[in-house]
């Protein structure tokens, strides 16, 4: 139930500054970015753990475990870039409200977006890359609700 509302209130979010004129704003088309990755990053995960729930056998491949951890850092990092970004609309207009505009072009906000989720994206599959050819002593087991690095650092060598 959380999950369909966390979708419905994100999608919401996007439809309206979409719809809406007057929120045709850098602050506005950021906060769609998050509503974005935030609809991404909680599907990363959710529906792994519901079927998990239904589903007596709650293994996940190596495959499936890398992608799931890819694109929950990918998105995870992308999150703290894009608030970053937003800290620097935020500064702009605050400090130089008469040059905000000329600062805050569209092009401008776009060009912020796209590096945060390429930013994003390339260095999460660094880390997946890396973490995956650590040498495992241990068991392959991982107890853990979902694929992230700390339960893969305990069982390497």
């Amino acid at each position: 139930m959380i999950y369909i509302m966390t979708l419905s209130g994100n999608l919401l979010l996007i439809i309206v500054v979409r719809i809406n004129p007057k929120l045709q704003t850098p602050m506005y088309f950021f906060l769609s970015n998050l509503s974005i990755i935030d609809i991404c990053f909680s599907s990363t995960i959710v529906p792994k753990i519901l079927m998990n729930t239904v589903v007596m056998d709650r293994s996940i491949s190596p495959l499936g475990c890398a992608v799931q951890m890819y694109f929950h850092l990918a998105l995870g990092s992308t999150e703290c870039i894009i608030l970053a970004v937003m800290s620097y609309d935020r500064f702009a207009a605050i400090c130089r409200p008469l040059h905000y505009t000329t600062i805050m072009s569209k092009m401008l906000c776009a060009s912020l977006a796209a590096c945060s989720w390429i930013m994003g994206f390339m260095n999460s599959a660094i880390h997946v890359v890396l973490t995956f050819q650590f040498p495992y002593c241990k068991s392959h087991h991982v107890n853990h609700f979902f694929c992230e690095m700390p339960p893969f650092f305990r069982l390497s060598c």
